[in-house]
């Protein structure tokens, strides 16, 4: 049987992590690593293998050193360390109006956990809609089969139960750790507020907005006359005596929205992702290439 391919990306974390778990990205602590951090006394740091014999001999010109009172050099080096990628992904009811069973969502942790796990790092997850999604969430793992047991759980999970998504500062007081990767994966949908709390909450970390653009008003006809539309978070339908001059209206709405949410994200300092459809490996490499040149 063939073995499932999955779509990857290509990313480094932009700081420096202190942690004991060796991993792919640059450490702050020393061990067993292949970039330089300096000398060590052999008396202080007993490891023979990185003896330096010609810097102890260095050394020991340069301090005058006398025949059996040398003082013997060892190479250190820093540990290259492993961090965690979280998903934080809406499960609320706007975000399945054009995604049904939530597909999209599926296949990025599909992405995420595949590039995280594939070298070294760890995966959670953690869903949200008006409350935290318990069976929507994954605590930090290695499992190399995650990728197909995260979509799974996506889309199998039930629909949400109310409008809202007021669980996502549930969802963000459960992220642990002072390094890591964050991916807030949603429409956005919702009051600006509650994200500017979750962004300040997870101000620590390294936050990647990932914003699904809705493009439904604009195929609303702009000719008058009655059309069927329904709520996206309390999927109430009505009907609208539909013109021009509401279309324009609902447009100047969404228009407005976004342009409070771009300003939210750059009072935080952070670029969002803005996609329609699946997310593509290739769109987070270039995104991890563009925050590594700025």
């Amino acid at each position: 049987m063939a073995q499932q391919q999955f779509d990857e990306f290509n990313y480094r974390y932009p700081h420096s992590v202190f942690g004991n778990v060796p991993g792919a990205h640059t450490g702050s602590s020393l061990g067993s690593g292949d970039r330089f951090a300096g000398f060590a006394d052999l008396f202080d740091h007993p490891d023979p293998r990185r003896l330096d014999i010609r810097a102890s001999l260095r050394n020991n010109m340069v301090n005058g050193n006398t025949q059996g009172n040398e003082r013997w050099q060892v190479r250190r080096y820093q540990q290259r360390s492993a961090i965690t990628l979280w998903l934080l992904g809406d499960m609320s009811q706007s975000m399945g109006v054009a995604n049904p069973q939530h597909g999209h969502l599926a296949k990025l942790a599909e992405l995420i956990s595949y590039s995280a796990i594939g070298i070294g790092d760890r995966f959670a997850m953690l869903g949200f809609d008006a409350d935290w999604r318990q069976d929507v969430s994954v605590m930090p793992t290695r499992q190399r089969s995650m990728p197909v047991i995260a979509a799974d759980m996506i889309r199998q999970a039930a629909p949400a139960e109310k409008p809202g998504a007021e669980g996502l500062l549930h969802a963000a007081n459960l992220v642990t750790g002072t390094h890591g990767l964050v991916f807030l994966a949603s429409d956005f949908c919702y009051d600006i507020s509650l994200v500017e709390q979750t962004l300040r909450k997870l101000g620590h970390l390294t936050i990647v907005p990932i914003v699904w653009e809705h493009n439904e008003i604009d195929h609303l006809p702009s000719h008058a006359g009655w059309t069927e539309m329904r709520d996206a978070e309390t999927g109430e339908n009505r009907s609208v005596w539909m013109r021009k001059s509401i279309k324009k209206d609902l447009q100047n709405a969404r228009k407005e929205h976004f342009e409070q949410l771009n300003d939210c994200f750059m009072r935080n300092r952070i670029s969002p992702l803005f996609v329609n459809g699946d997310v593509k490996g290739e769109e987070l490499s270039r995104y991890f290439l563009k925050m590594k040149k700025s």
